[in-house]
């Protein structure tokens, strides 16, 4: 059968064409055709992230132990009997056979040692002339002589902290690869606006959030330093205390050297000698104390800045995950946006 169309068919298809673009366009009666998006309104939240401030604990620097024979050696002083017990007398012989071995000429340094004497030595930032000599030759001591000083206790903590450089997360600003992929249209510029417009809220909240984790770790940054000072303050206050110690010793062993010298100046001879070695040795062992544990301070706070970076990074990595899975799924829902633009006619 042959089909004729009329002016009143083709005025019936011009209808049903105009009908059929309103089921994928939204239209004012009196405005321009508008394109709704509403799929962009389940893009899901950007999620919180937790940063809790870390804990750090002080490191144990250990102590200068006095020795247990000098205390003896010190109570025979004060007990007030003008005697010594046989086991000082012994520890003496041996100060004074080790003595005469020793190449030093140190009779001078000895004979004029005084309070004002051992603190120039103490606080001495180099030993020079005899009293450098003296500190090479005594450290190799016999145990009987090493017994009469002071000791060097070290904790565990003294197992260095190694430093471990973490690399830095750079976050790019967000670059849609869909301004690159759609095609020209009035369409596809609603599409795209809806896109830009969802994702306002993502960005913001990671730009917050990155700027919490930034403002955290620089926070934390400064108490390791506060936390180093506070920590290389009470080492000095410990070091003080321990030269008062043995000064307090040496003192002692000088006045009663100097309270028996016209009875028995053998005796009062060595113990000056032992308190010039006694403030010596102390020195060196004060050095080494204070330098270990002035980089067990060092490597703590190494420790600790490590730390915080690996904090930082990792929560920047998360950041940066949380908010390119939402931007995926923003991508996916952008991609069918501009399918159904392109199924509407090319997007106009």
């Amino acid at each position: 059968m042959k089909t004729i169309f009329t002016r009143k068919n083709f005025r019936f298809l011009g209808f049903a064409l105009f009908t059929l673009l309103l089921v994928n366009c939204s239209k004012n009666d009196d405005g321009p055709v508008t394109y709704e998006f509403d799929e962009f309104d389940d893009l899901s939240e950007l999620p919180d992230v937790a940063d809790p401030d870390p804990e750090f604990t002080d490191p144990n620097l250990g102590s200068v132990e006095v020795s247990e024979a000098t205390q003896a050696m010190l109570t025979d002083f004060q007990g007030g009997s003008g005697e010594l017990s046989e086991t000082t007398k012994n520890n003496l012989t041996a100060v004074g056979d080790f003595s005469e071995g020793l190449t030093t000429n140190f009779g001078d340094e000895a004979q004029d040692l005084d309070a004002a004497g051992i603190d120039a030595i103490l606080n001495a930032s180099e030993l020079t002339g005899n009293y450098a000599a003296l500190e090479a030759e005594l450290e190799n001591l016999p145990t009987s002589v090493a017994a009469l000083f002071p000791t060097l206790v070290f904790s565990d903590d003294y197992n260095r902290a190694q430093e471990q450089l973490k690399a830095g997360i750079v976050i790019n600003d967000l670059k849609s690869d869909l301004i690159s992929l759609a095609n020209e249209g009035p369409c596809y510029d609603a599409a795209l606006a809806a896109y830009t417009e969802a994702m306002k809220a993502p960005i913001e909240k990671r730009d917050a959030q990155t700027v919490v984790v930034n403002a955290n770790y620089n926070t934390r940054v400064t108490d390791a330093d506060t936390r180093y000072n506070s920590r290389e303050a009470a080492l000095n206050t410990d070091v003080d205390t321990y030269k008062a110690e043995i000064k307090a010793t040496a003192v002692a062993i000088l006045a009663y050297s100097d309270s028996i010298a016209d009875t028995d100046a053998d005796m009062a001879g060595t113990l000056r000698t032992f308190a010039l070695f006694y403030v010596i040795k102390s020195y060196t062992l004060l050095n080494t104390f204070k330098t270990e544990a002035t980089s067990l301070l060092t490597d703590t706070k190494t420790t600790e800045l490590a730390r915080v970076e690996t904090i930082k990074t990792e929560l920047t990595q998360l950041i940066q995950s949380n908010f390119n899975a939402v931007k995926a799924e923003a991508d996916a829902l952008s991609a069918a946006a501009n399918r159904n633009c392109h199924n509407q006619g090319s997007g106009s």
